[in-house]
């Protein structure tokens, strides 16, 4: 079926893209954890994350689900096939099931994992093909050069814990906590209230793993928390289907899971996604500035056995922090710089200026 595409210019100025590296000295090593199944902000990450990569701004290395429905790879397969990187590797927590999202808390969500699965094109036929997260970590990391790659973990913290637990096999002679502190360069984590209080991420699954991670987190390895309480305020989706391509996979997983033709929702995993790809510096060619800024100086991050955090003031930790937005930077700002990642058209291999306004 042909379609008729809306071009979501967003300024005159534009650069080509062929040449990925057009835009940045040197793309930025990254590897996406994702619970992709029971929110679609999963799915605005992953564009993200695909547009950044096609601008050489990232260099996404793959990406890993922690959540067990078959269907979460072959939707991040359906979301990486349309923008153009069918072949990025994904890994697959075991065992698999064939379950399906259902809301039981709220019964306002939809389902979306399997429907863009089964009517959009991917690269990835079956979800048992891909290795296990522990293989992708170890295999990845152990041939990534020393302290170069970030660490994007949206969702549960299950396969995180296994990396660190892991000990020496054939993709590499160190054991998981070794290759963490050897080549990992930041773990950027949406999970957590700061200064204290329960989310999701942390409590709702795997505290256990939660609890490890944060816990154990090696000392020398810097960790960033972006928490609840800053994608809360920063309310994205709005208009995508006006500017979308109408055979977007992206628009029709905000359309499904928010339900009644609406694309509205908080912005917890795109704007960890987008710290953890720009960092403090944004993105001079793509005309974006500093978003982030630490929220705090000293201090560590402390999980008790229900999933809640407590930030513990130490000054003889520094290795991790908290985010906030940098001043003058504004919510509905952020939401809307979200949304033009959202509407990207693959088929246009230019990378246009992404200003606030």
């Amino acid at each position: 079926m042909d379609f008729n595409k809306f071009i979501f210019v967003t300024c005159a100025f534009l650069f080509t893209a062929n040449a990925r590296n057009n835009l940045s000295g040197a793309s930025k090593p990254i590897v996406i954890d994702t619970d992709i199944y029971s929110d679609v902000d999963d799915v605005g990450s992953l564009a993200i994350a695909n547009v950044l990569h096609n601008c050489g701004l990232a260099d996404l290395r793959g990406v890993a689900v922690n959540t067990h429905s078959e269907y979460g790879a072959l939707a991040v397969s359906t979301i990486n096939t349309y923008f153009g990187n069918g072949d990025i590797p994904i890994a697959a927590i075991r065992p698999l099931t064939n379950e399906t999202f259902v809301d039981t808390r709220s019964f306002l969500q939809g389902e979306y994992a399997s429907k863009i699965s089964h009517n959009w094109p991917r690269i990835l036929n079956d979800s048992s093909a891909t290795p296990t997260p522990v293989e992708f970590y170890r295999s990845i990391l152990s041939s990534a050069e020393d302290r170069s790659i970030t660490l994007i973990s949206l969702g549960f913290l299950t396969n995180l814990a296994t990396l660190m637990e892991s000990l020496p096999d054939e993709f590499a002679s160190l054991t998981g906590m070794a290759l963490v502190s050897t080549k990992v360069k930041e773990l950027v984590v949406m999970g957590g209230k700061y200064p204290s209080g329960w989310e999701f991420n942390f409590g709702g699954s795997d505290t256990a793993s939660s609890q490890f991670v944060v816990n154990n987190w090696p000392r020398e390895v810097p960790i960033t928390y972006s928490g609840f309480e800053l994608g809360e305020g920063i309310i994205s989706g709005e208009k995508l289907a006006d500017y979308a391509p109408p055979d977007s996979p992206v628009t029709a997983a905000y359309q499904w899971y928010v339900g009644r033709c609406s694309t509205i929702r908080e912005s917890w995993d795109p704007i960890t996604t987008l710290y953890g790809i720009l960092g403090f510096e944004g993105a001079r060619g793509l005309g974006i500035g500093k978003l982030f800024v630490h929220a705090n100086e000293i201090g560590y991050n402390e999980v008790s056995a229900d999933g809640s955090n407590t930030w513990v003031n130490d000054s003889s930790t520094t290795n991790q922090h908290w985010l906030k937005l940098a001043d003058g930077v504004s919510n509905r700002s952020v939401a809307r710089l979200l949304d033009r990642f959202f509407a990207h058209d693959p088929s246009d291999k230019r990378c246009g200026t992404y200003r606030l306004y």
